[in-house]
This record gives structure tokens, C-alpha cells and sequence, in this order.
């Protein structure tokens, strides 16, 4: 049960003016209010910490800070108990005092925005600055047409309440750019966020009919720079830019014709091995580097290293060299630097005696045959991969925990590694990066489908309690994991 903000700072240091909004919900069934810096281009918000609490006394909060330019606030509670769930779009300037109150229960009809400021926060502006039409009526659709006329459509409406607003309350010219800006660019990131999801929903129909698609998605950014910095005042704006990288890689991932046109090789053979050593990592900046400029790439980068460090942490310090060459000013580098550091004193590292490598793995096809390996011990099992996209992030969040809860403990570990017959050199390395203290098997397909399949699990990485009298449990712990879960399940079976 929460109230959360998200506030957008300025880029530039400049005079800073007291700004508030105060909150007055009548019928309140929250306790808290938490504000969260939503300028997700700026370094100290991207890497920093974002939430504030302020306690919701008698339904009263206060949010103030000093601000130098115009800024957006999104506020918005969710009950969960009670399911009530409200959102709302300030956009406040230095010096506003905005007072806003409402009921609980019906904030939609008593919403009162008062105070310096209240021409650019009446509800009307809501039904663009809050709208969040998923268009899911579409995602079974084959063809583009359909919901890009629904898009359109929505958009046009955006346009006229944008219109109506103006006439009626004269909000600061500001606060009339970025709304005009805002309708201008509405298409491009609904209809690309869209359509880069639709694969998962309309499958093969969707395959069938990729290039249309595509052709749509191309019209919309031809007509529409992407590196126009001006958006970054959009939080909508900013937060799909990564989301469209991601997108743009698993364009790539699909069509490998195209990596010649990205790595710059005269040959797919010489594009192909480029590719991979790196499916992830290097593509993704392949990819800023081909599509994107300036300080549109340069943030594109950071939400690369912000995704990747503590993940999948392939070719970082060498992407953090060239970055450092292209932005040596960059805000980001003195969050991003220790990171790098600790990579490579990561890869440094070498196998140990505490990391038992079983040799002739092959001889292992079955599960029974790995619980009686283990048979008299508990043993704590991580079905893995180094092609895992999840595995490298649950090793650095989880792995050093866990072996400290049970330091002393009768627990062992067993790691196997799966469909990486051809990556022998690489599942050793990522055992000394990650320190994986343990038991270590490299799994023939037959014994991975075998375990697999007695473990009723077809995702990775695949964590099951092993115990002393042979049997074992899957667990509970979920993923990303809730090691407290996994606690208590291990804690049951060393009884």
C-alpha cells in the first residue's frame, strides 16, 4: 500500500527554487508516500537511489524540493488490499505551491488542484498525460493495420484534448511544447513497443507478416528522429528507449543477415564469429553505434552497462574502453568505473581445489545416477547454462548469500551445466569468475533431458534440494529468487 512520485530533474545545475505539492486524500487507506526520481537519463538517478518514504499523516504528505526548470511529477497510490489505485500527472515549474486534494474513494470526481501552478495540473490534461490504453484487443492481429489505426485514432484524440486544455486554462507555454511534443512522437513509441511484443502474442502469424511490420515501424522513424534529446523532458519517451534496444537485438538475433551491416565485416562468415563471442553485450552496441547519436547514445550506453553489470557481464570493460574514448565527460563514469574495476579483478580469477570439475561427465545419463553420486549428503542443485540469460545475475545476487547463510552447515553444492558441450573453455572460466564452490558436471543432452524431465521444469536456471536418503524437492524460491523461501526449505531437509 503506497503513494509514489516520480520526479524528473534538470540536466544543468542552475538556481535552485523551493517547489511543492501537498497532498490532502480524505478516506485514505495508505500510510506511506514515496517519491521517485523518474529522470532516468540523469547518472545519480539511473545508478543512484531513487525512492523517498514520507509518512501519509491523517492523509496529509508534502512533497517539495529545489528545482531550477520545469519538471513532470507522476503520482499515483495502489492498495493492494483494497485494489484502489489512482495516478496522476503534475508538471510543476520553481516556485509552484500546488495544494491538492481528493476522496479516496472517488478521486476521479473530487480532484481539486489549487495553488501556484494549477493551470498546468487540471484532471482534463490526465486523459493524455495518464493514459495507458494497452491495445490489447490487437495482439493476436497478423497485420499492422489495425491497431495502428487505433493508435492513430487515440492520438487524435490526445490532439484535441491537448487543444481544449490550451484554450480553456493557458498553461505555461513549457508545459504547451513538451504536450506538443509528447502528441508528435505518441505514435513512434506506442506502435514500436507494440509491435516489438507482438511476436510473443501472434507467433507465427506475426512471422508470416514481419516485413509489414516492419515497413510501419521504418515510416514512423523516418519521420521521426530518435535522437532528438528535447524528449528526454518525456518519461514515456525515456523509458522506452532501452526497452527499444532489446527490441532492435532481438530484430538482430532473428535476422542474421543483417550482421555484416552492423559489425562492418565484408563477409556474414566474419560477422558470424564477431557475433559470437557476444551475442548480447557487443550487439547492443553495435546497435546504439548504427542507430543512434549523441547524448540519446551516450544514455543508451549506460542503460547497457545498468543491465549488464551484476548479469551477463561479457565484453564490459572492453565497451567501457571505447565509451570512455567516444564520452570522455560523461556524467556516468564515475558510477559505472568501480563496476568495471571489479569485472576485471573478476576475471582474474582462476579455478580452485573448491571447485571440483567431475571428469568423463558423459558417463552421467540419467538423475538417478547423479542422486546416488550425491546420496548420504544434502546438496543444494543449480540446473545452469553460459548461454543463460538469468543464470550470471542469480549467481551475483544469490550464490555468495547462500553459502554464507549455510557457512558450516552440512550443505554442498552441485552445479550442472547444460547444452554447453561446445563451450567447455567458457563454463570454466565462468566458474572461477562467479567462484561457483562446488561440484561441477557438464551434462550430455540425454542426462539434461533426463533431469529435466524427472524434475518437471523446462526453464533456467532450475534450483531442487537434494537430500540424504536419495529423494529431492524443487523449489519454491521462484525466480528472480526469494532466498528467504529457499532458506527454510533447506533448513527442513538438514533436520
Amino acid at each position: 500500500m503506497f503513494v509514489w512520485i516520480a520526479v524528473i530533474l534538470p540536466f544543468l545545475a542552475q538556481a535552485q527554487t523551493n517547489t511543492q505539492i501537498a497532498l490532502n486524500i480524505e478516506n485514505a487507506t495508505v500510510d506511506q508516500v514515496y517519491f521517485a526520481n523518474s529522470d532516468y537519463t540523469k547518472a545519480a538517478v539511473l545508478f543512484g537511489e531513487r525512492v523517498k518514504e514520507v509518512a501519509l499523516a491523517e492523509g496529509k504528505a508534502t512533497w517539495q524540493d529545489q528545482i531550477s526548470r520545469p519538471l513532470f511529477i507522476n503520482a499515483g497510490y495502489h492498495n493492494s488490499d483494497t485494489k484502489e489505485f489512482f495516478t496522476y500527472a503534475f508538471y510543476v515549474s520553481p516556485g509552484d505551491s500546488l495544494e491538492v486534494s481528493f476522496d479516496a474513494k472517488n478521486p476521479d470526481s473530487t480532484l481539486v488542484v489549487q495553488g501556484k501552478g494549477y493551470r498546468n495540473n487540471q484532471p482534463l490534461l490526465q486523459k493524455v498525460l495518464s493514459d495507458r490504453e494497452s491495445y490489447e484487443a490487437y495482439q493476436k492481429d497478423s497485420l499492422p493495420y489495425n491497431v495502428l489505426e487505433a493508435i492513430t485514432l487515440k492520438n487524435a484524440e490526445h490532439k484535441q484534448i491537448l487543444k481544449d486544455y490550451n484554450e480553456k486554462y493557458s498553461p505555461d507555454q513549457s508545459l504547451v511544447e513538451v504536450t506538443d511534443l509528447y502528441a508528435e512522437y505518441f505514435p513512434l513509441w506506442t506502435y514500436l513497443t507494440f509491435s516489438g511484443a507482438q511476436k510473443f502474442y501472434a507467433g507465427e502469424a506475426f512471422k508470416r507478416n514481419e516485413s509489414k511490420w516492419q515497413a510501419v515501424a521504418d515510416s514512423l522513424t523516418l519521420k521521426l528522429p530518435m535522437n532528438n534529446t528535447a524528449l528526454f523532458d518525456i518519461p514515456d519517451y525515456v523509458y522506452f528507449l532501452p526497452l527499444h534496444l532489446i527490441r532492435l537485438k532481438e530484430y538482430v538475433w532473428s535476422h542474421d543477415d543483417l550482421l555484416p551491416y552492423y559489425y562492418d565485416t565484408a563477409t556474414q562468415e566474419e560477422a558470424l564469429e564477431l557475433y559470437n563471442n557476444d551475442r548480447e553485450n557487443v550487439l547492443r552496441e553495435k546497435i546504439i553505434n548504427k542507430h543512434f547519436e549523441g547524448k540519446t547514445a551516450e544514455f543508451l550506453y549506460a542503460t547497457l552497462f545498468k543491465s549488464a553489470i551484476d548479469d551477463k557481464e561479457d565484453s564490459l570493460p572492453e565497451i567501457y574502453s571505447r565509451f570512455v574514448k567516444k564520452y570522455p565527460n560523461s556524467a556516468y563514469i564515475p558510477y559505472l568505473e568501480p563496476a568495471i574495476k571489479e569485472i576485471e579483478a573478476k576475471r582474474e580469477r582462476k579455478l580452485t581445489d573448491k571447485m571440483q570439475i567431475i571428469e568423463n561427465a558423459d558417463t552421467y545419463t540419467t538423475f538417478d545416477e547423479v542422486l546416488e553420486l550425491v546420496k548420504g549428503k544434502t546438496v543444494l542443485l543449480d540446473m545452469w547454462g553460459t548461454w543463460c540469460g538469468p543464470c550470471p545475475k542469480e549467481f551475483s545476487l544469490n550464490s555468495e548469500a547462500i553459502k554464507k547463510h549455510f557457512e558450516d552447515r552440512d550443505l554442498e553444492y552441485l552445479y550442472i551445466a547444460n547444452f554447453d558441450l561446445e563451450n567447455k573453455e567458457k563454463w570454466k572460466e565462468l566458474i572461477a569468475y562467479y567462484k561457483l564452490e562446488g561440484t561441477h558436471i557438464l551434462a550430455s543432452d540425454e542426462l539434461t533431458k533426463n533431469i529435466m524431465g524427472t524434475l518437471d521444469s523446462t526453464s533456467y536456471p532450475t534450483y531442487a534440494i537434494l537430500k540424504k536418503d536419495g529423494t529431492f524437492e524443487l523449489s519454491k524460491a521462484g525466480y528472480p529468487m526469494d532466498r528467504e523461501v529457499l532458506f527454510d526449505q533447506i533448513e527442513n531437509a538438514l533436520k
